[in-house]
């Protein structure tokens, strides 16, 4: 019996357990077992995880009652119902022309002439009346001549030896500093200095027709673009 070469080698994988392409694979394939409530005899549902308890809400910012209270007719009480806000909340308030008056003496250690002539301008209000100041462009431009006028009344005392020299960068960054801090009571952002150094080195080169406007009134210019910003017209 002759046997082929073909058929020879064919023996021998099945013999070698090779199935000629053929792959015999068995998957160990469990099925999870869901338990049953002997009670029911319905699966037991799986168990959920347990809600967790609310936060506690934060507790209250502190806040002053600083309310006056006053009694009307049949004595009721003229503040009731009264909502006392959280404090902060009321900042950017514009400044009552009443209290204007006093600040550019408190900063500048004089009273503009042209506040005095500006109660119309900045709503000045009825004796035993209140209405919330707002501002406009005529309050704003009205404003920085009020602080130009009081401003130079600084630069030109020759006793301010500092105002009668043309501003540096640096020197102008100093006193535009010192300048926010004292009608701003606050320290200023580098961006809010570099606005007012734009001012006395670059915006007050010319005056009008004058193209070489004294040191004093480049000092004085400067000084007006802080004292008329919102950091002083507001509380």
């Amino acid at each position: 019996m002759k046997l082929s070469i073909s058929s020879l080698m064919a023996a021998a994988m099945v013999m070698t357990g090779c199935t000629l392409g053929n792959t015999d694979v068995k998957l160990n394939m469990q099925t999870p077992v869901t338990p049953i409530d002997p009670a029911t005899g319905l699966p037991i549902p799986p168990e959920e995880p347990l809600p967790e308890e609310p936060a506690e809400p934060p507790p209250p910012p502190p806040r002053c009652d600083m309310g006056k209270q006053y009694v009307g007719f049949a004595g009721t009480m003229l503040e009731a119902g009264r909502v006392d806000n959280d404090l902060g909340l009321e900042r950017s308030r514009v400044k009552p022309y009443s209290a204007l008056t006093g600040e550019y003496q408190r900063v500048l250690g004089n009273n503009p002439a042209l506040i005095g002539q500006s109660a119309t301008t900045f709503g000045q209000d009825p004796a035993r009346w209140l209405n919330e100041p707002t501002s406009s462009a005529v309050t704003v431009y009205t404003a920085f001549r009020v602080a130009f006028q009081g401003c130079l009344t600084v630069t030109t005392n020759t006793a301010n030896a500092k105002y009668q020299t043309l501003p540096s960068n640096s020197t102008a960054a100093a006193e535009c500093t010192a300048w926010a801090r004292k009608f701003w009571s606050r320290d200023p952002s580098q961006a809010e200095v570099d606005a007012c150094v734009q001012v006395a080195m670059v915006d007050t080169t010319r005056e009008g027709t004058n193209m070489n406007p004294a040191a004093n009134r480049r000092w004085a210019y400067a000084c007006a673009s802080v004292l008329s910003a919102a950091g002083f017209m507001t509380y």
